[in-house]
């Protein structure tokens, strides 16, 4: 059974832009819109997931990485070390 069909109208130089891109992917127009509405549907999830991180990090009291320019290198420094040590510690 196929979809219902909804008619849109659109200005001719965004339906020209429209059918140079689904030319140059090869497709027709209709399947570059459905490629377009999954990319900003995964891009407004993307948007969503990183607000949450942030606002996760700043409940938490933030990074704590340093106020100055070494105090972040040295932390940067830190966290190598660290990382270094869980991975390959047992290689010692």
């Amino acid at each position: 059974m196929d979809a219902p069909i909804v008619t849109v109208r659109l200005p001719a130089s965004l339906y020209a832009e429209l059918e140079s891109l689904a030319t140059e992917e090869q497709t027709d127009p209709v399947e570059m819109i459905g490629r377009l509405v999954t990319v900003a549907s995964q891009r407004r999830a993307w948007l969503r997931d990183l607000t949450a991180l942030r606002e996760e990090i700043r409940q938490a009291g933030g990074l704590r990485i340093g106020a100055t320019k070494d105090q972040v290198v040295e932390r940067l420094r830190q966290t190598r070390r660290e990382i270094f040590e869980a991975e390959y510690a047992h290689l010692y």
